[in-house]
């Protein structure tokens, strides 16, 4: 294969890696090792899942802090460098002068490591750097610096002149913070991005750089903005600087600033700047802003690749729980009909309970579900309408459908122990009571905290703002929706609506209320944001090139993804078609969850798993050295890229109307 000159790569952290409670976040009874997603945070955090939040925020700060320090001897961080350059506030107001230039930047966080950059490569000049370090220049967790042992094992340098360089930025965006373990082994980038910098690295007949960085995300992690006049960072005044729009123009900023700081004497030596190519990479929100950054900055990235990215943004997003429904049923990954139907129908008992009957008989059953699930307050916070809707609305339990581990090894931890545990012959439960049952397991001795007004409160707190719910939200209600409903099928619907949760509790009407009362957004124009949002970057019928969208079947963010097997159409094209020199790739992943194969690496990663990084990572290569595709302005396309052809599109009935 003949390399072209120098190639840099952009790659962007999962996160949304969107989740339901949100896209990937807070998992009850999660032991499966980590942080479950790098993905989208699902705008419908129920109520029960803030108040475990807020009740095991107290008692875990101290024991997650020392686990990380018993985990830092272990984990080689020297070579990852944690920095922060200077950002632009606002990228579309006008220049400020100098005396106002303060106003209108902040530090915007970013990591860099330069272990796969062979020694005549200069790109591991540390001084050079060390300005733009506010943490006390290369520090590991702890603080302090150390070597790389482990990963620096791994590294086969080569004598040889690498005639290509290429460099991934990870962009992160609402999921779990940054850390420096981005660029080691994490949830973010790890299975496509830093096993093809590995590669390409080792490669003998390849022979190039790679430059690996990682760019947080505004007003999540560290890269909150300061303001003079002391006011909060994530106040509704504050938060008018967070969209999506302006994290675009910070990615193509920092492309700018690190083509100048790392790779100066590279860009010397070649006759301009478009030898250099960007590729960005990412997972669920950042997945999305991987495509939209190669669909509205074309000239500075080159090509992108998309994971679990729903870019078909929607004000009511009812699918998601399609999804959750035909994943509770797929054997494949250990469920079943038992197993929804146990599911589906305790959430119908518990509302047939609270709905038929005298007042006494009404009272009775409020007292014993109260008992039941360890409800805060017993029963009287079950006679309170806006409670029971967000007791039943978004589940009774929480199923870790999005972070699917097959692997993982705590208890109910994915669908098969779940529906392992939901289906047991041994058991005479009845459904409502097996749902009990798993959810004082799931616990912690904890009661569930059903308050509607605790959640409002939640969400204007101090601990909203250090998880990132508060600026994800505020992106919800100003761009995004994604709002998870539970929908009753009537008899005028077009779609047969499957959530298995209880329906009809949750409407859109609860997250509109959040909106205006947390950010004083009125809900009218929340479905005009979205609309807005959906027009600005095409959803479906985006019309970018270069960009390959990769989704797990599992995962219920696919339902709003590009999801089309056609390699040279978008997802739910027109009776016209796309565009024929589009070229937009997509590929399933078979019984996968959100972004997975993004996560680390583990030898329990199965045969799928396995093969969609083989194929991203010979996309890219593909992408990056055919000579016939050299166009950065998106027009032309003569190359075409082989998709396997035997992996299906899933077969999902979606209403794509998506009630904005």
């Amino acid at each position: 294969m003949k390399l072209s000159p120098s190639a840099i790569l952009l790659l962007t952290a999962g996160s949304l890696d969107l989740i339901r409670f949100p896209l990937h976040f807070f998992v009850q009874g999660s032991s499966s090792g980590g942080n479950v997603g790098g993905s989208i945070k699902s705008p419908s955090l129920t109520i029960h899942q803030i108040t475990k939040l807020q009740a095991k925020t107290r008692n875990t700060k101290l024991e997650k802090h020392q686990k990380q320090e018993e985990s830092d001897d272990t984990i080689p961080l020297g070579d990852v460098q944690e920095l922060y350059f200077e950002q632009r506030l606002d990228h579309f107001t006008s220049h400020p002068t100098q005396h106002q230039k303060d106003d209108f930047t902040f530090s915007q966080r970013y990591f860099y490591s330069s272990r796969y950059v062979h020694a005549n490569g200069k790109g591991n000049d540390n001084d050079k750097h060390s300005k733009h370090v506010k943490s006390n220049g290369t520090r590991n967790l702890r603080g302090h610096e150390q070597e790389i042992e482990s990963i620096a094992a791994t590294v086969t340098p080569t004598t040889t002149t690498p005639t290509t360089t290429f460099a991934f930025l990870c962009v992160g965006g609402e999921g779990p913070d940054l850390t420096p373990n981005v660029l080691l082994n994490s949830v973010h980038c790890t299975g496509d991005m830093i096993e093809l910098a590995s590669k390409l690295y080792n490669d003998s007949e390849m022979n190039v750089n790679v430059h690996m960085f990682a760019l947080e995300h505004r007003y999540y992690g560290k890269s909150y903005p300061t303001f003079d006049d002391g006011s909060s960072s994530t106040s509704n005044a504050n938060l008018v600087y967070l969209s999506s729009r302006q994290a675009l123009a910070d990615i193509a900023n920092f492309v700018q600033f690190a083509k100048k700081e790392y790779l100066k004497e590279m860009n010397k030596n070649s006759d301009s700047d478009s030898d250099v190519k960007w590729v960005t990479f990412g997972g669920s929100y950042p997945g999305m802003l991987a495509a939209w950054s190669r669909l509205k900055y074309p000239h500075l990235i080159y090509a992108a690749v998309s994971n679990s990215a729903p870019v078909q943004v929607v004000l009511d997003f009812p699918q998601y729980n399609d999804v959750v429904a035909a994943s509770l049923r797929n054997e494949m990954v250990g469920g079943s009909d038992e197993c929804f139907d146990v599911v589906s129908t305790g959430h119908d008992e518990i509302a047939s309970m609270l709905t038929v009957g005298t007042d006494t008989e009404t009272d009775a059953a409020r007292e014993k579900i109260a008992n039941l699930f360890n409800v805060c307050g017993g029963a009287e916070s079950l006679a309170v309408d806006k409670n029971v809707h967000a007791f039943l609305g978004d589940g009774v339990v929480y199923i870790p459908v999005q972070e699917n581990d097959p692997s993982c090894d705590g208890d109910l931890c994915n669908i098969e122990k779940i529906c392992h545990f939901l289906t047991s012959p041994s058991s005479s439960l009845s459904s409502m009571e097996k749902l009990a049952q798993m959810s004082k397991k799931l616990s912690y001795g904890s009661c569930m905290d059903i308050n509607w007004e605790n959640k409002i409160s939640y969400l204007s707190s101090d601990a909203a703002r250090e998880e990132g719910n508060r600026s994800w939200q505020w992106q919800t209600c100003t761009e995004m929706g994604f709002y998870q409903t539970c929908e009753i099928n009537s008899p005028n619907s077009t779609h047969a609506y499957s959530c298995p949760y209880g329906k009809g509790y949750h409407t859109v009407d609860q997250d509109l209320e959040i909106c205006e009362r947390a950010f004083g957004i009125d809900a009218e124009l929340v479905p005009k944001n979205v609309e807005d949002t959906l027009t600005y970057y095409g959803g479906w019928d985006m019309a970018g090139s270069r960009i390959l969208s990769v989704n797990g079947d599992i995962d219920p963010w696919s339902a709003l993804s590009m999801n089309k097997k056609d390699s040279k159409s978008s997802s739910h094209s027109n009776d016209n078609g796309i565009d024929p020199d589009i070229d937009m790739p997509t590929y399933w992943s078979k019984g996968a969850s959100h972004h997975f194969w993004t996560h680390q690496v583990k030898e329990s990663d199965g045969d799928e798993i396995q093969a969609t990084r083989k194929m991203i990572h010979d996309w890219v290569i593909d992408v990056l050295f055919d000579q016939s595709d050299n166009n950065d302005d998106g027009s032309k396309e003569e190359a075409t890229v082989n998709v396997r052809e035997d992996v299906e599109v899933g077969n999902f009935d979606f209403d794509t109307s998506g009630g904005t």
